[in-house]
C-alpha cells in the first residue's frame, strides 16, 4: 500500500510554504499523470484551513479510484476533519486529537452585507455537516451544537462518538503519556489553530516570496482607499475566505 504524508495548513493556494493544496494533494494521490489507482494510506497533521480547499480535497479522495485510509496522526482540527470524512477508513492515534467548530470569515458593509455573510456561514456550516452525518454516529444536531462549542476530543472521544472509525495501535507521532502533557499538547494545538487566522489577517502573496524570506518581512500594502467604492459588498468575498 502507498503510504502519504500531509502535514500542514489546508489552504486554495502556497502561501508559506507549510501548505497543503488540493493541487498538491491531487498529484500526491493521482500522480502526475493521474497514473495511479492503487489503495492508499495517508498519514494526517493540519490544524484546518480553507473550507473550499477542504471541499475540493474531500472531493478528490472520494473519487479517487482505489480505496483510501487515513490515520490522524497529531491532530485533526478545522477544515481537516472535513478531508477526514472522506476516508474509506478513518483512524486516530491514541495521542492526537480531533476538533471542530463553526466556519468563520471576514465581512464589512451595511446590513444587508453581513446578513449576506450570515447567511453564507450558516450554508457553510450546513455542507461541513452533510460531511459529518456520512459518518458520525451521532445527530446532526449534536454534531452541530458540538461545532458552536468550539469541541476537542481526544482519541476515545472522537471514536465514542463516531468521528473516526477506530484508534489505531501505531506508535503514537506525538506521545502525551500524562495529563499535564495532554494539557500542554491541547494547548499548542490550539494556539496553532489561532495562528491560521492570524496568518490570513497579514496575506504575503506567493510572487513576493523568496527561498530564504520570513512572511513578516514581506507585508503587501494596502490598497489606496477608492473615493467612487465607499465599501465592499460581501459579494466580493471568494468562498476560500471562508475558515474552518
Amino acid at each position: 500500500m502507498r503510504e502519504l504524508t500531509l502535514n500542514g495548513y489546508i489552504d486554495d493556494d502556497m502561501w508559506f510554504g507549510d501548505e497543503i493544496t488540493p493541487e498538491t494533494l491531487h498529484e500526491s494521490l493521482y500522480g502526475t499523470n493521474n497514473e495511479y489507482s492503487d489503495d492508499v494510506h495517508i498519514r494526517l497533521n493540519s490544524y484546518g484551513g480553507s473550507c473550499n480547499a477542504a471541499v475540493r480535497m474531500f472531493d478528490d479522495i472520494r473519487a479517487y479510484p482505489g480505496s483510501v485510509s487515513i490515520t490522524v496522526s497529531g491532530t485533526a482540527a478545522s477544515a481537516a476533519t472535513m478531508l477526514c470524512m472522506a476516508a474509506d477508513r478513518l483512524e486516530i492515534t491514541p495521542g492526537s486529537l480531533f476538533m471542530i467548530h463553526d466556519p468563520s470569515m471576514m465581512a464589512f458593509g451595511n446590513e444587508h452585507d453581513l446578513t449576506d455573510a450570515i447567511s453564507l456561514l450558516r450554508a457553510c456550516k450546513e455542507s461541513i455537516l452533510n460531511m459529518y452525518e456520512r459518518r458520525v454516529r451521532i445527530s446532526r444536531n449534536d454534531a452541530a451544537d458540538m461545532m458552536t462549542a468550539a469541541t476537542w476530543m481526544d482519541a476515545n472521544v472522537a471514536f465514542e462518538r463516531g468521528f473516526v472509525d477506530a484508534i489505531t495501535d501505531d506508535p503514537v507521532k506525538y506521545p502525551v503519556n500524562s495529563t499535564e502533557d495532554r494539557a500542554a499538547f491541547a494547548k499548542k494545538a490550539e494556539a496553532s489553530v489561532q495562528a491560521w487566522f492570524d496568518r490570513k489577517k497579514k496575506p504575503v502573496h506567493p510572487a513576493a516570496m523568496t527561498e530564504k524570506a520570513e512572511p513578516e518581512s514581506i507585508p503587501i500594502p494596502p490598497p489606496e482607499p477608492d473615493p467612487d467604492r465607499v465599501k465592499v459588498r460581501n459579494t466580493d468575498t471568494r468562498l476560500d475566505e471562508l475558515k474552518y
